[in-house]
């Protein structure tokens, strides 16, 4: 019988909450010497139907694989020395990422909202309630969490605007 290997599974967003997750999931992968399984899902309501619906779900999963890209370009600036495997599954977040995570030497990393006075995301929540691994909830850095609500919404202003640089980066955007 082959030995399923463990993994680092992390669940990929800009935020800045996400970027710190991408970071620290590379250090674990690293430590622990495992593959980094980079998820990013999506989904559209289960009524939408026809041929349409099926490009539009192709279009999707292509650009949830950039968008992953784009994720390790603003936390690292590039992608890490060590094993990725990019997936952009259609299905809900906690979901998939449990599924993905489903051994109990695997390790999920997410990223999660600052401060202990915020209920967590959705995500985390679901996540936490049906891991059968450790999971970790990367709070965003301390300045993001330490400055009022109007100085959060700039540094977030400026990690988008930033991203949309790196997107332009990796892909050409017809010119206006």
């Amino acid at each position: 019988m082959v030995e399923r290997q463990r993994r680092v599974v992390v669940g990929v967003s800009q935020s800045l909450a996400g970027l710190a997750a991408i970071r620290y999931a590379i250090r674990a992968a690293r430590e622990r010497g495992t593959p980094l399984y980079a998820l990013r899902t999506w989904a559209l309501p289960a009524h939408w139907r026809g041929p349409a619906v099926d490009a539009w779900q192709y279009e999707l999963s292509l650009e949830a694989r950039r968008y992953v890209v784009g994720a390790f370009d603003a936390a690292l600036g590039g992608p890490p020395d060590l094993d990725v495997f990019v997936a952009a599954p259609y299905g809900r977040a906690d979901h998939v990422l449990t599924a993905t995570a489903d051994g109990e030497d695997d390790l999920l990393v997410l990223g999660g909202r600052g401060g202990f006075w915020r209920r967590p995301s959705w995500i985390v929540r679901g996540c936490i309630g049906a891991a059968r691994c450790p999971v970790i909830v990367v709070p965003p850095p301390a300045m993001a969490s330490d400055a009022g609500p109007l100085a959060r919404r700039r540094l977030f202003r400026a990690v988008a605007r930033l991203n949309d640089v790196g997107d332009a980066r990796h892909h050409e955007r017809p010119r206006r």
